[in-house]
Formats: structure tokens, C-alpha cells, sequence
């Protein structure tokens, strides 16, 4: 089970995502939400956190598209850690109940007023927005000459006592800290 994990996510961040259109794609939609879902399953919470021992596990999604809603949407129902997987295509401005955050780049208002009510909350932020580790969050989905990468922020996963696995960090074309 563990290759098959590992596998997945070095799929993943090298996947070509075809982007010659600045639309988002399905496809790409798909490779950001399976990829989100791969950083939750390599990320592990405190043991006292709702992350560690909810029945489901909560992924919110600040976005302003359609297309990446139904691409999360997809994920409902898989697991993680054994538990199931709940989507939530409009969480609340302090995203309460979230145990992963994907923030879209378009949604930086949201993105802004988000991390602020995350900071030091055990919850994954992850986004796509340009800048996005720098501003806080700590995941950063970068499109590289049409592949996926990583940008970690370690103080943000730090300060909220989240730890992302070091096959992940490896993986990743930057790790702040």
C-alpha cells in the first residue's frame, strides 16, 4: 500500500498538464485535487487535533471555479488514514471544521482573510496561487514547464504542528523555512 502511495504522488508532481490555454482544465483540475489528496494522506496531525481522530476527514475548498469544485468533488468518499473523505466547495471565512484547505489563486481575497484565521490551527492549507507559501500557506502547487510542483513552507506546518512526510519534502522544488 505504502509503494502504491509513493507511486501516486511522484506521478503526480511529474504529471504534464497541457496548459497551453489559461483555462483550467479538467484535467489539471484533477491532478490539483488528486495531489491535495495525496499531500493530506503524507501529512500526519497532532494526536489531540480533530485531524488525528474525526470520523471524516474535512477537505474545504476556496475556489472560483466550477471545474475545480467538480475535480474536488470527485474525492468524496475516498480515505485517508481510513477515513472517509468530505468535500466542502464553500467553507466558512475562518474555515472551521477543515482539516485541509485548497485555496485557488483568483480567491486571494479569501486566501488572505483564510490563513489569518488558520495560523496555528493543525489544518493543511494548500493553494495554487502564485506566492502562496510565501504568504503563509503551507503548500504551494507550482506549474513548472507543464508538470506539478511543490512549494513547502515548514514554519507555516510548523506553527501549526502539522508535519508533511520527508518523501514529500524531497519531492518538493522548494522547501522554505
Amino acid at each position: 500500500m505504502a509503494w502504491r502511495r509513493r507511486s501516486l504522488l511522484a506521478c503526480a508532481a511529474a504529471l504534464p498538464l497541457g496548459m497551453a490555454a489559461r483555462a483550467q482544465t479538467l484535467d489539471e483540475a484533477r491532478v490539483k485535487a488528486r495531489l491535495t489528496l495525496t499531500l493530506a494522506r503524507y501529512t500526519q496531525w497532532p494526536a489531540a487535533s480533530a485531524g488525528a481522530g474525526s470520523d471524516a476527514l474535512v477537505l474545504c475548498v476556496a475556489q472560483r471555479s466550477d471545474v475545480l469544485a467538480l475535480a474536488f468533488g470527485e474525492l468524496a468518499g475516498q480515505a485517508v488514514a481510513g477515513r472517509p473523505v468530505r468535500v466542502r466547495t464553500s467553507p466558512p471565512p475562518a474555515a472551521a471544521g477543515c482539516h485541509v484547505l485548497f485555496v485557488q489563486d483568483g480567491a486571494e481575497r479569501d486566501a488572505a482573510a483564510l490563513l489569518a484565521a488558520a495560523r496555528g490551527t493543525p489544518l493543511l492549507t494548500v493553494g495554487d496561487g502564485d506566492g502562496f507559501a510565501a504568504r503563509g500557506g503551507m503548500v504551494e502547487l507550482v506549474n513548472v514547464n507543464d508538470a506539478m510542483r511543490l512549494d513547502v513552507n515548514l514554519r507555516a506546518l510548523r506553527s501549526a504542528r502539522l508535519e508533511l512526510s520527508s518523501r514529500v519534502l524531497q519531492l518538493a522544488r522548494q522547501v522554505r523555512d
